[in-house]
This record gives structure tokens, sequence and C-alpha cells, in this order.
């Protein structure tokens, strides 16, 4: 009996590997890069759906069916141009004049009432591309990963191929763990590099969607024309890269892009 244990979980262990390799190296088309993932989709699903819980409690999601329905629309035009089809894309307003948006892991992206209510449809649709971005180079579920332990990551990943084999409170926990990480990493803010490549995935979002990508330079602009008049700037964005310099290079990446479009 214990060498028929023994075998069985030689089995699984060497299954796990072969399952944990698979979904360790990818290529992501965002990038454009071969990068190292350790959580498939349906595990950054269920930690988003964890770290959105945690939204819902710190900020108060709107029941403007109206204003709802105008993020819904912007969100889905762009979602249906971006790379990562795996994910169901959600969106969601906050009832807060704070002027921000941001995106947590599986797709949840949010925007508050503040930014909602100073863009206009082309402008809140870029921004939405940028989020976009984020979700699609992975940048939550990266910064996990050097904050989690391996052993933690392999778990929530493998949970949904091994739920026969492994303790379900450990791996519920395991999630809920990776779901308060990846709030609290999202609270904290994203570095430059990747403020800027989500900046440069959004604009191939958006003409893709059809849009103006010059949108996202005039949204920040509307950020710096409030921060000049002395308006409190969210602690979110004091870890971003400064307005002028994301204003300046957002605006040379659409003239290159429009530049490349033309001599084709």
């Amino acid at each position: 009996m214990r060498r028929s244990n023994f075998f069985r979980s030689a089995i699984i262990i060497f299954c796990i590997s072969l399952v944990l390799c698979g979904c360790a190296t990818m290529y992501n088309p965002a990038t454009g890069r071969n990068e190292v993932i350790l959580l498939n989709t349906a595990s950054e699903v269920a930690i988003g759906n964890g770290a959105a819980s945690n939204v819902a409690k710190q900020y108060k999601i709107s029941e403007d069916q109206q204003a709802i329905d105008r993020v819904t629309r912007l969100g889905e035009r762009v979602a249906a141009a971006a790379d990562r089809q795996d994910l169901q894309y959600k969106f969601y307003l906050i009832e807060d004049k704070t002027l921000n948006a941001f995106t947590i892991p599986g797709g949840h992206v949010y925007v508050f009432r503040g930014l909602y209510d100073i863009l206009d449809d082309n402008e809140l649709a870029c921004v939405i591309a940028h989020e976009i971005g984020h979700v699609n180079a992975r940048h939550v579920v990266k910064r996990m990963q050097t904050s989690l332990g391996y052993q933690v990551l392999s778990t929530i990943a493998l949970s949904l191929y091994t739920t026969r084999y492994q303790d379900a409170k450990k791996t519920a926990a395991y999630i809920a763990y990776g779901a308060s990480t990846a709030f609290n990493l999202v609270q904290l803010g994203y570095s430059r590099q990747d403020e800027y490549q989500a900046d440069e995935i959004g604009i191939r979002y958006a003409k893709k969607a059809g849009l103006d990508p010059n949108g996202m330079a005039t949204s920040l602009q509307k950020l710096q024309d409030r921060q000049e008049k002395g308006m409190s700037v969210p602690y979110i964005l004091r870890s971003h890269p400064y307005l002028t310099e994301r204003i300046a290079r957002l605006k040379e990446l659409v003239s290159q892009e429009s530049g490349i479009q033309a001599a084709g």
C-alpha cells in the first residue's frame, strides 16, 4: 500500500512538473518577448476575482447604469483589439472624485468618477487602452512573482489541475493571499518602465480599435492642468513618471507610428 502511494505521488509530481514547465515560459505578443509566467489564466482570474472583492470593500462601485454603460461600451471596444482574448474583461466606475484609473489581474478595469467626468469618449477609451495594456503585459502578475514565493505561485497555478490531490482549504488560502498581494501591488503603483510600456501597448490598441491615440496625451494633459491648479494628485500617480515626461513621449510615439504608417 505504501509502495502504491509512493508511485502515485511520484506520478503526480511528474505531471505537475510538466504542467509547470508548460506554463512557465511563453511568448507575449503584447510585449513581443518570451517571458517567464508562472500563473496560468485560470489562476490569474481566480486571484483577480478575489482582488475585485477587496476593491469593492475599499471603494463605492457605481450603480449609475448610464455611466456604467459608457465605460463598458468604450472598454469593450478596446478589449476587442487587445492581444489577450483569454479573459473576460470587466469594467467598473468608482464613485470617487479622484483623477485615476487602475486595473487588477484577470481583466478587471476601474475608472474613478473624477476622471470619468473630465474626459471625452476618445480620451476615456485611450485611458482604458492604457489599463488594458497593463493587463496584456501582465505587469501585476510579474510583480507578484517577485513578491510571492515560488511554492505559493506553483500551488495556485496548479490548483485547478490537481484539486483531487490538494487540500482545498490550503488552495483557497493561497489564492486569497495572492489576491491580497495583487491588490496591494496595484495600490503601490507601477514602475516607470511599466507605465511607458502600457502607454506603447495602449496606443497600439487604440489605433486598432479605430480611436485617435492622441487621446492618451490629451487625457494626461487634463490631469497636468489640474495638478498645476493645486488639485491633489492620487497616491498611485506619485510613483508614475512625471506627467510632462509621459505626455511628451506619447506625442512622440504617436508621431512615429503615424510616420511609419504613412511610409508603408
